[in-house]
């Protein structure tokens, strides 16, 4: 078959088809109300979508605004859990009486001394009375309430607290009182005595009593002479010019207690203003017989 007998085949068929099934017609104004009806369906969906969109942000904005001002506390682990509270309260070590005193009356000589003033701790101080209220109103603000209202240059405590002045006893005889339980410096009273007397021992308070005068007053003389009145001539011999004193040349004060009175010898503690203390002891004759420990 040609390619022209296929075209007329084709082109009868068409046409016989053309005349079996005849077109279909559309009425204009159904299908213009049709496409208006589903325009407005469309429209009210997309308006509909529209608010459904904004309603949902303005929850999430409301939502974020709620945690922002009252934010839900975040979960934690639970901690280590704390021992139970003792059923009664640590018990801690009485402060000892003797110390207490001996650190006291050195605190306050050092403080009456400009040149020593520094060494003070008001912290260590305080820490020896059993309140703030007895610190201030015994210590107060320059430590004389602690030497009976008078600065001084010595102190013997001999079981009895004795204050000096250059060599001379100040008269007025501080005494403390402590708590039973923490020994603690609750009180401390001065009496007043006659004044008659040296007091104490006359060795401890002639000899370092006589440095301290001698050392405010300059006198370059007076250490040799105080040494061969009441430093025995061996201790002279074996310690040179410093015997008593290890090597203090002017001390600024000075502190002596003696753990081993009541005996021939009597046994001492001495503290001249430096950084530790040294033991002395003296003979039957009264002069100091050993001192620094050797």
């Amino acid at each position: 078959m040609k390619d022209f007998d296929l075209e007329e085949e084709l082109a009868a068929a068409m046409l016989d088809r053309a005349a079996q099934e005849p077109p279909r017609g559309y009425d204009v104004d159904g299908l213009i109300g049709r496409v208006r009806q589903r325009r407005r369906r469309l429209q009210t969906g997309a308006a509909a979508a529209a608010a459904i969109v904004a309603l949902g942000a303005g929850f999430a904005v409301q939502e974020g605004r709620d945690r922002t001002s009252t934010p839900e506390p975040a979960a934690t682990a639970p901690g280590p859990s704390l021992p139970p509270a003792p059923s009664q309260p640590v018990k801690r070590p009485p402060v000892d009486p003797a110390r207490s005193t001996h650190t006291l009356f050195l605190s306050a000589l050092r403080y009456q001394n400009p040149a020593t003033r520094s060494q003070v701790d008001p912290a260590e101080v305080a820490a020896l009375f059993a309140n703030e209220p007895t610190y201030r109103r015994i210590w107060g603000s320059d430590s004389l309430g602690v030497t009976c209202g008078s600065a001084v240059d010595g102190v013997l405590v001999p079981g009895q607290v004795l204050l000096y002045q250059g060599t001379e006893p100040l008269g007025r005889y501080p005494s403390l009182t402590f708590d039973g339980t923490t020994g603690l410096v609750v009180d401390l009273t001065c009496a007043t005595g006659s004044g008659g007397g040296k007091g104490g021992d006359p060795t401890v308070s002639g000899f370092y009593g006589g440095l301290v005068k001698a050392a405010k007053s300059g006198d370059a003389t007076a250490r040799e002479t105080l040494g061969k009145q009441f430093v025995s001539a061996q201790l002279r011999s074996t310690q040179g010019p410093d015997a008593g004193t290890c090597s203090s040349n002017t001390p600024p004060f000075w502190l002596a207690d003696n753990p081993s009175s009541g005996t021939v010898t009597h046994g001492w503690t001495v503290d001249l203003g430096g950084t530790s203390a040294f033991p002395i002891e003296i003979d039957e004759n009264e002069k100091i017989a050993r001192s620094c420990g050797g």
